[in-house]
């Protein structure tokens, strides 16, 4: 019997059309393709060789580059089907943006680590900083930072700074905070694992954590073994959302979910996660500030991140990144 993949790329021609104006959804893809195959395999399996495929230039399936519809490779254009590792504008200027898979799950994980996990996310829009030359600033900047107050506490349904900890943490040379640099991907699988970790470390060895986000389950053995043993060889943290593709489609767009209340992002989102961690990782004892000052240099993102922190500490409580750009902005103006 043929494998998956093989069936696939013999089926694609009688169910896609080669106009990308008429691409489809995977949940329409999976309705058509489902019934010619032969074997019994999973929804989940068939749709991540949807996702795998479409990124493979000698497949006969592209994904349209605004969206996440599929439509039939024209094998005479690769070229325009696969560009190499574009760098992506800003989401609030790419038109449809807030409605693809990984845009959404960068929502939800901010959302998740304001609202359940009770940490301070700024995200970092690689595309924005200097030295971009082929895709260099996606292995040089994470996707999100993730700030820790190990000297917090709620106070009145705010979070403020324990200044007496502070003073302890300050006298004896201890952090009074951590920073996690996080790297988010809707997907992952045995042929895209090797390149997305081992990004993932390289943009954050100047973090006290390092952590890989992964909005899909990962069900296949195999790869969590090796999610595992890399995890443990490199002082990862991994961790899946347990989202599928067909959850994902399903819910609001990005901007949607940013905007959501606490209790509307509980009640339509987070009964939907199913949190696994599959390598925990180690925390690194201090910052790496000669990195630190070369992203600083290159990234006004990382520039406000410290101006944040200085700020936090200075004011003894926890803006968060939005709070502080808002207070600086009107400050200005004054």
């Amino acid at each position: 019997m043929a494998s998956l993949w093989d069936q696939l790329n013999e089926i694609y021609p009688s169910v896609l059309s080669a106009d990308s104006e008429q691409s489809i959804n995977g949940t329409q893809l999976l309705a058509k393709v489902q019934p010619k195959l032969t074997g019994d395999y999973a929804e989940g399996s068939i749709r991540q060789h949807f996702s795998d495929m479409s990124k493979d230039p000698t497949s006969k399936i592209a994904r349209v580059t605004s969206g996440h519809g599929y439509y039939l490779r024209n094998p005479e254009n690769v070229a325009s089907d696969q560009p190499a590792s574009p760098e992506l504008p800003p989401p609030a200027l790419t038109k449809g943006r807030d409605s693809q898979p990984e845009e959404k799950f960068r929502s939800i994980f901010i959302k998740y680590s304001e609202e359940v996990s009770r940490q301070f996310p700024i995200y970092i829009e690689h595309t924005k900083a200097s030295r971009k030359m082929g895709g260099v600033n996606k292995w040089k900047f994470p996707d999100v930072i993730l700030l820790s107050w190990g000297i917090g506490k709620v106070t009145d349904e705010e979070y403020v700074l324990d200044q007496d900890a502070l003073t302890v943490k300050t006298s004896l040379g201890e952090p009074s905070f951590s920073l996690e640099s996080v790297e988010l991907k809707d997907t992952l699988s045995l042929a895209t694992l090797r390149e997305t970790f081992f990004q993932c470390v390289s943009n954050s060895k100047w973090a006290h954590r390092s952590t890989l986000a992964v909005a899909n389950s990962i069900a296949d053995e195999t790869l969590r073994d090796e999610l595992k043993r890399l995890g443990a060889s490199y002082d990862v943290s991994v961790i899946s959302f347990g989202l599928s593709d067909k959850v994902l489609e399903e819910l609001p767009n990005a901007n949607e979910i940013r905007q959501m209340t606490a209790a509307d992002f509980e009640n339509q989102i987070t009964g939907r996660i199913a949190l696994s961690v599959i390598s925990t990782g180690k925390e690194r004892p201090t910052l790496d500030w000669e990195h630190l000052n070369d992203l600083r240099s290159q990234s006004g993102d990382f520039r406000d991140l410290f101006e944040w922190i200085a700020y936090c500490l200075s004011q003894k409580k926890a803006h968060t990144v939005e709070e502080f750009r808002q207070i600086r902005k009107l400050t200005k103006k004054r």
